[in-house]
């Protein structure tokens, strides 16, 4: 069973039966609405370096849609089922001006079901036991000093596919994250709490071979695209996010919609996702790389 995620009502009320139809139809013949075909994405868009006081940050715009992410590394304890691991923790707000719908508590919800979402295909779910974001570079002695990493995202307008835009941010942040260097004082007991000391000057940048892209495909009639648009989830049946790094393992997923899917399917969808989130990933590691340059240069 595959964990689901369920935002509200895309809220694209107003779309005539021929919107409709024209929409159905363009997807059956691989040529959307925006003269897209089924399995290409709208320009991406990232600038890293966005929020000052964070350790990393980005801001990307896949189309219409646009989010901001942010990263900020604390000194922690890590926990005792994992005493050789750091911690990630992922919470997302939604802006009120993203979507009219999304304002109050269907911005609260979204919220919670996209931070769920994330931790799902970022982390391997609540432990994240899976592969993914690696915490196992985040710690520092073990059993008793780690790196916790409060990620933030905030969706400021949405057209559609927002998770895909934001495990895009996340990414781009974590890229763009400098994680302080830290001496730890030998000299303390064992089973005392060691002395570290953070240097304010040296930085290690973190390390995201392993971090993953989120592919969602939608399944609208018999076909399924990525990067729908609102007006096109609004004719979807449901939709299954699978997020795959560079190796090509799969981190995580997660499905939408209240139409079940048949095993087969699901398992196409993945081997398309797959596919489709080579190119994806070749795409944004370009942009960062080429966001990274341009505030080098300034």
């Amino acid at each position: 069973m595959l964990p689901n995620f369920e935002p509200q009502d895309h809220g694209m009320v107003g779309l005539s039966m021929g919107e409709k139809h024209f929409i159905q139809g363009g997807i059956a013949q691989d040529l959307r609405t925006d003269g897209r075909k089924r399995l290409t994405y709208r320009p991406i868009s990232v600038e890293t370096g966005v929020i000052a006081q964070a350790n990393g940050s980005a801001r990307v715009k896949m189309g219409k849609t646009e989010v901001i992410a942010s990263v900020k590394a604390e000194l922690g304890r890590p926990s005792s089922s994992a005493p050789d691991k750091g911690k990630v923790s992922i919470y997302i707000d939604c802006s009120p001006t993203a979507a009219p719908q999304y304002e109050g508590r269907g911005g609260e919800e979204l919220s919670m079901e996209l931070s769920a979402a994330l931790r799902q295909c970022l982390l391997g779910g609540k432990t994240g036991a899976g592969a993914g974001i690696n915490l196992s570079s985040l710690s520092i002695v073990e059993g008793k000093v780690c790196w916790d990493l409060y990620i933030d995202g905030l969706v400021i307008n949405i057209d559609g596919n927002i998770l895909d835009a934001l495990g895009a941010a996340i990414k781009a942040a974590l890229s763009n994250t400098g994680i302080p260097k830290v001496n730890v004082a030998s000299t303390a007991p064992s089973d005392e709490q060691p002395e570290v000391d953070v240097s304010d000057e040296e930085f290690l940048q973190f390390d995201t071979t392993a971090v993953p892209v989120i592919v969602t495909l939608t399944k609208v009639g018999r076909h399924y695209i990525v990067d729908a648009t609102s007006e096109e989830e609004s004719e979807m049946s449901s939709a299954v996010s699978v997020s795959v790094n560079r190796q090509g393992l799969i981190c995580g997923l997660t499905k939408r919609g209240g139409a079940g899917l048949d095993p087969s399917v699901v398992l196409d969808m993945i081997s398309v996702g797959k596919h489709v989130s080579e190119e994806l990933m070749n795409k944004l590691d370009s942009e960062i790389a080429a966001a990274e340059a341009t505030m080098e240069e300034e």
